[in-house]
């Protein structure tokens, strides 16, 4: 079995880590990756965070209907975003677990269509690379997942003057559209 290592190249320096089906044993493989502070910086620039102190993830990569792969694990970051109101930096801790599954692509290179689309049903599989996962762009797609799309500092709120319409402090009168329907009557 080989050791798994930052491969280098494309993807987040010192987050960077690809396995294949070959790599995980029957019995699973535990995996914990810890983010550089350089793979921290190109994350909190990707998502537009004031920053990202800490992300690590524990996981555990097992066989899946035996040519697929199951990454199940836990993310634990340490995040500030700006407030969408003062942009004033809003600390936040994230520990999320999840659950990814993925499945070689049939042998022609093309994935099966899908017909019928049940909401409720489990998300389907992603598809396996035949160089690998990189489990770190996984970890990395399941930060943008647990961010907080709208965050808002204790205590911020909009001004008055921001969160009414200028008709509504009655300067301006608006028409009334049904006013012009009333005038449309028809004498009998």
């Amino acid at each position: 079995m080989s050791e798994l290592k930052d491969s280098g190249g494309d993807g987040l320096p010192g987050f960077k880590r690809v396995i294949t089906r070959d790599d995980v044993p029957d019995d699973g493989r535990d995996v914990t990756l810890t983010a550089s502070a350089e793979a921290r910086k190109i994350l909190a620039e990707r998502y537009g965070l004031v920053a990202l102190h800490a992300l690590s993830a524990t996981l555990v990569v097992e066989p899946w209907r035996k040519k697929g792969l199951k990454v199940s694990g836990k993310l634990n970051g340490d995040v500030e975003q700006a407030c969408i109101v003062s942009l004033d930096p809003v600390p936040a801790l994230l520990d999320v677990d999840f659950t990814l599954v993925y499945l070689p692509e049939d042998v022609s290179g093309r994935r099966a269509l899908e017909i019928a689309v049940d909401p409720l049903a489990e998300e389907p599989p992603d598809p396996l690379p035949l160089e690998g996962i990189d489990l770190g762009d996984a970890v990395a797609e399941q930060l943008a997942l647990a961010l907080d799309p709208y965050p808002r500092a204790e205590g911020a709120e909009l001004s008055a003057g921001e969160s009414q319409d200028s008709a509504d402090d009655g300067s301006e009168k608006k028409p009334n559209p049904f006013e012009i329907l009333k005038n449309l009557k028809t004498p009998e």
